[in-house]
């Protein structure tokens, strides 16, 4: 039993055939426990970010999405994508969209149920919200930590066989009704030393949400996209997010 073949269970029941509206939610929290701190003090946080991501999928391939990132004392940065006729646009806080050099490689359905393939599952609990087989199905699974490493770069495709910093803990549930959901926790540990005794811990709590879901009646719809002229031709995603840096600086 592999995470793969349970998130496919739960997504053959999704009727879908106009393709998937797909979200994903990423949180960063870090903080910091001080080893001689006074027993119940509040850890201080020095470190927040989200990244949101809202894919419109059809036959496989992402034909639209916003981009969100955001982080603690930064104003938050959102770009659009936009596929229309053969052709990638680009959009930066409302200013019309822009020409795009590459198609931008942003997820991938098929890949990304072939790296779960590669999480297997020891065991797993399986509920339901109603007895009768109205309710969510709820599948709790007990990955172990190597294979959780696997997962974690299910949508980052790196190659370590651990994360930088040990895992703490973590946990993986998925849940199904007229959505799909993967939700996964984990928690890394790192540890300061002065003079060889432990002086702080850097904790970091993170959390993926991934959702699939039908497309809504305006995700269905292709409107025409019109390119401005006055923007400039971008390379690829990276250049827009540097452009859309650019433009916070610059507010």
């Amino acid at each position: 039993m592999t995470l793969g073949a349970l998130y496919r269970c739960l997504l053959d029941r999704l009727d879908a055939p106009l393709g998937l509206r797909v979200g994903i939610h990423f949180e960063e929290r870090t903080s910091i426990v001080v080893e001689d701190a006074a027993s119940g003090n509040e850890p201080t946080r020095i470190e927040q970010r989200t990244f949101d991501a809202d894919l419109t999928v059809r036959d496989g391939q992402v034909v639209g999405a916003t981009l969100t990132a955001g982080a603690v004392g930064a104003e938050t940065l959102v770009v659009r994508i936009a596929e229309f006729d053969g052709a990638s646009r680009y959009s930066i806080a409302g200013e019309g969209f822009g020409v795009l050099g590459v198609r931008p490689d942003l997820f991938d359905l098929d890949a990304f149920g072939v790296r779960l393939d590669g999480v297997p599952v020891i065991d797993a609990v399986i509920d339901q919200e109603t007895p009768d087989g109205s309710g969510r199905i709820v599948v709790d699974a007990e990955i172990e930590s190597k294979s959780f490493a696997r997962l974690l770069r299910a949508f980052g495709g790196g190659d370590s066989e651990n994360p930088e910093l040990p895992l703490l803990s973590h946990s993986a549930v998925l849940s199904a009704s007229s959505d799909v959901t993967l939700d996964y926790w984990w928690s890394l540990l790192g540890l300061d030393e002065v003079d060889g005794r432990p002086a702080r811990h850097n904790v970091v709590v993170c959390h993926v949400h991934a959702s699939f879901a039908p497309p809504t009646d305006a995700d269905a719809r292709v409107a025409p996209i019109a390119a401005n002229p006055e923007l400039p031709m971008l390379d690829d995603l990276d250049a827009v997010w540097e452009r859309a840096r650019q433009r916070r600086a610059g507010a």
